[in-house]
C-alpha cells in the first residue's frame, strides 16, 4: 500500500475540481509503479468536504481513530 500524505486546495478553488485531479494523478503514479492500494488520513469531521471528496472517488473508510487531547497549563 501506498499513503498519500496530504490533500491541500485553497478555499476559492474547492468544488472546482483540483481536489479530484491530485487524487486521479496520485492513483496513476502509484498504478504506473504496480501498487493497487492507496491510503489517506482524514478527520472525519472535517468541514472542508474532504470525506465527501475521497468519498466519490472511491476511498472507504478502513478504519477510525479517536483522538483525545488537552492543554496542559
Amino acid at each position: 500500500m501506498r499513503w498519500i500524505r496530504s490533500v491541500g486546495v485553497l478555499p476559492p478553488a474547492r468544488s472546482r475540481g483540483p481536489g479530484g485531479f491530485l487524487l486521479r494523478h496520485a492513483f496513476a503514479a502509484f498504478a504506473a509503479r504496480g501498487r493497487d492500494t492507496v491510503g489517506l488520513g482524514v478527520d472525519t469531521e472535517n468541514t472542508t468536504g474532504a470525506p465527501r471528496l475521497y468519498a466519490r472517488h472511491g476511498l472507504t473508510v478502513h478504519y477510525a481513530v479517536d483522538t483525545w487531547e488537552t492543554v496542559v497549563n
